[in-house]
């Protein structure tokens, strides 16, 4: 080979290494990132060229490749940003706040929202579980506790909590925590998240009047009760009696309108910072803090003036009836919340029996009084389950003939223990629970064959009249004409025979649906008598006004009449007037002959008391009660009651 070949050679060789060295060089570029360039070179060879255009079609695909991924990244950008958009929309419409927990290292992330439903300052760094715990409940903390490790462990599919938590003011909350683990490819917890969600309006407030509700009454009390020192504390029960019968007939709309208007009415009567708190049956409480009566009237005051003037219903002016119980504590007695609720139930139900407007106390007199009434009902349940309903009877007679005019059907209970309970010791538990009605029906069943008994006809006769006295309850009840007529048919008497008494109080209690009750049982021929005439409020009004036949006057007015001329006077002046009414009258209570005497000079003859009989068991009717004589002046009250037993109460 030449010396000029091989230069040539030489030469040839140090342009591909300086060509190729040139496109390397290029190439850097692309481990910089940089893929926007061509490669080119200057040589003629074709092996340069190939290589130069194999790199900018690997160029080419890489630039594409960029392009699609950039695409996709910023798809996936949009998408997560939208759907990040679309998440925190749905938290803030929900009210939710999100937390989540590094079960690695126990620290907690909160978010703003959590935060702020509490009123919190909103900590970007972390906090730990503790500190989230020790903000709930003390009576809830085991729970939320118990709920999240269930989770954690693997027993239940997620977290879903309610439980209260105390915000900035020291006020408590209602929130339901929701959440989910997360897990990696072995199933080890790694992470948990959720969400927490405000439900205090739906928990702790009331929909129908917009106001607190019991379960934050509940919370009251209790924040009350932890505090040290314990101030003096009241707490009061006010009762609304009237308002479902005013809200009857009108639109649900319109009535809780004007139910709100007036609770709003109601709340700004009160102190400020003296909660309204709605209760079950239009019954609101409120917390005080003094155990003096004069400050509790004087707080009081403002709300009870405005329920004594008349207020607007659906365009009309009505005026609302009110009843309130206390209950005071003594800051040096410990006492539980449901004692303490307990006791302002008392005093309430105590002021129910009442006048309206009557505010009671608890006191332990009430306790008493409860234990009495729950026997009462033991009593009465027992009775009803036992037959031990009895009937007894008394006789009404024609002072002036000797004739058994009628007999008052009279309700006794049989206890195993005490034996004959009087009616005093269980009528009005047995009228305020509704076991009255049974009550009645039983003795009715035992009643009611007395008008058709043989024996009993004649001895006293087949045209006297089956007396027996309904409460208000029973009163008010539509069905009653037709039960009763119903018993008449069972038994084969007729239900004319029968006399039905009622008190004033009864009638006072709805005027108009007694008043109507009444006129239907007296068109279908049952007499209708006023009991107890006397014996407490008795309006003269009452007597021109209320569909009935006789008046039968209380031993209230009778006694003493003898030794008592005022009394004397005021009887005369209502046999008079009832007389002139063309009423039958009864006079009840009579023992003495000196007051049958009285009495059948005045023209009032029909007499019910002892003078005559007690009342009888039905099985010693007949043997222990005969007809007395006509009244004569001058015979002896032994004479009139000849054949009467006074040993049976």
């Amino acid at each position: 080979m030449s010396d000029a070949s091989l230069t040539d050679a030489e030469a040839r060789e140090r342009h591909l290494i300086a060509e190729i060295d040139s496109i390397s060089n290029q190439l850097c570029q692309a481990v910089d990132g940089q893929f926007e360039f061509h490669v080119h070179t200057d040589s003629d060879e074709i092996a340069l060229q190939k290589m130069a255009q194999l790199n900018n079609f690997v160029l080419d695909s890489v630039r594409r490749t960029i392009r699609d991924l950039k695409a996709s990244r910023d798809e996936l950008e949009s998408r997560v940003q939208e759907r990040t958009q679309r998440l925190n929309l749905v938290l803030t419409a929900t009210n939710d706040g999100v937390w989540e927990w590094d079960i690695d290292s126990g620290q907690l992330t909160l978010s703003q929202r959590w935060s702020s439903m509490l009123g919190l300052p909103h900590d970007e760094g972390r906090r730990g579980l503790d500190d989230w715990l020790a903000l709930i409940h003390e009576d809830d903390r085991a729970d939320v506790q118990r709920s999240l490790y269930q989770h954690l462990d693997g027993l239940t599919a997620s977290v879903t909590v309610e439980y209260r938590i105390r915000d900035a003011r020291g006020a408590w909350r209602m929130v339901l925590c929701r959440g989910l683990c997360q897990r990696n490819e072995r199933g080890v917890a790694i992470r948990m998240a959720g969400t927490q969600t405000d439900t205090t309006e739906q928990r702790l407030g009331d929909p129908m009047t917009l106001l607190p509700n019991g379960a934050y009454l509940e919370l009251l009390l209790q924040e009350c009760l932890v505090r040290s020192p314990r101030p003096p504390l009241a707490l009061v029960k006010f009762q609304l009696l009237n308002v479902a019968s005013l809200f009857d007939g009108i639109a649900v709309d319109d009535a809780v309108g004007a139910l709100r208007r007036l609770v709003q009415r109601m709340r700004q009567q009160l102190p400020p910072r003296v909660a309204l708190i709605a209760l079950p049956e239009h019954t609101f409480a409120m917390v005080f803090e003094t155990d003096e009566v004069a400050r509790l009237d004087e707080a009081l005051e403002p709300l009870e003036a405005l329920l004594s003037q008349p207020v607007e219903i659906d365009g009309q002016q009505v005026w609302l009836s009110h009843v309130s119980g206390v209950a005071v504590l003594d800051p040096a007695e410990p006492v539980s919340v449901d004692e303490w609720r307990h006791q302002s139930r008392l005093a309430l139900a105590n002021a129910r029996l009442s006048d309206v407007g009557s505010r009671r106390y608890y006191s332990e007199s009430l306790r008493q009084w409860e234990r009495q009434n729950s026997r009462a009902e033991q009593l009465i349940r027992g009775a009803l389950a036992t037959n031990g309903v009895r009937c007894f009877v008394q006789p009404i007679v024609d002072s002036s003939t000797g004739e058994v005019r009628g007999f008052e059907a009279l309700m006794r209970l049989y206890d195993p223990t005490e034996g004959i309970v009087a009616p005093a010791s269980f009528i009005e538990v047995a009228e305020r629970s509704g076991l009255i009605a049974p009550l009645w029906e039983m003795l009715m069943e035992q009643a009611l064959p007395l008008l058709r008994d043989d024996i009993v006809r004649e001895r006293f006769g087949g045209d006297f009249l089956l007396s027996v006295n309904l409460s208000t309850r029973q009163l008010m009840d539509p069905r009653l004409l037709d039960d009763m007529i119903a018993a008449s048919r069972r038994h084969g008497v007729p239900h004319t025979r029968l006399q039905i008494e009622v008190t004033e109080t009864s009638v006072l209690s709805d005027p108009i649906k007694a008043f109507h009750s009444l006129d239907r049982i007296r068109e279908a021929g049952i007499s209708v008598a006023l009991d107890d005439f006397g014996s407490g409020y008795s309006s003269l009004a009452q007597l021109t006004s209320m569909p009935m036949d006789t008046v039968k006057i209380d031993r209230e007015l009778v006694m003493n009449v003898t030794s008592l001329p005022r009394k004397r006077h005021v009887l005369s002046a209502v046999v008079a007037l009832c007389q002139r009414l063309d009423y039958g009258i009864v006079v009840e209570g009579v023992e003495e002959r000196e007051t049958l005497e009285i009495l059948h000079d005045w023209g009032a003859t029909d007499i019910q008391g002892y003078i005559y009989s007690r009342p009888l068991p039905l099985d010693r009717l007949v043997q222990d009660f005969r007809p007395p004589k006509p009244y004569l002046a001058g015979l002896s009250s032994v004479s009139l009651a000849r054949g009467t037993s006074l040993r049976v109460p």
